[in-house]
């Protein structure tokens, strides 16, 4: 006579949670692929003379790498980390670069600020610099 055991539902649930965890453990099982990160465009140098406030930001951009991908705030958008703003003013333009980190969805937890003063003729003066100081390993990821 032959003995036959009909599993019971924790043996059946052990066996599922098995199969699933090994699945997800295995190479290419369960994970979705990491996308490769999209290159930060680099700005292009301006030539003389500066005449919008868009080129002026262009100069203030190039002048330090730590605002190589940094784009002009959009109010729309949330979750923004970098972002520049500006306004003309007597003799050229006023550009403000922000770089934030920490729960930026929320609004940033941290930022610091960098006020440039960009004149006609593509001469560069840093006005002002606040906010927290950077993290020890770098400007954050943006």
């Amino acid at each position: 006579m032959t003995n036959h055991r009909t599993p019971t539902l924790t043996t059946l649930v052990l066996a599922i949670t098995t199969v699933a965890f090994l699945a997800a453990c295995s190479p290419g099982g369960g994970a979705s692929p990491t996308p490769e990160p999209t290159p930060k465009p680099t700005p292009t140098p301006i030539a003389q003379p500066v005449a919008t406030l868009e080129e002026a930001a262009q100069v203030v951009l190039a002048s330090d790498p730590r605002f190589a991908g940094v784009t002009k705030l959009d109010p729309n958008l949330i979750g923004a980390s970098a972002w520049w703003e500006g306004r003309a003013v007597d003799g050229g333009f006023e550009i403000v670069v922000t770089i934030g980190w920490g729960d930026c969805p929320a609004g940033c937890i941290n930022k610091h600020r960098w006020t440039y003063g960009v004149a006609g003729d593509a001469s560069l003066t840093l006005v002002a610099e606040e906010g927290e100081p950077l993290p020890a390993g770098g400007v954050p990821a943006y």
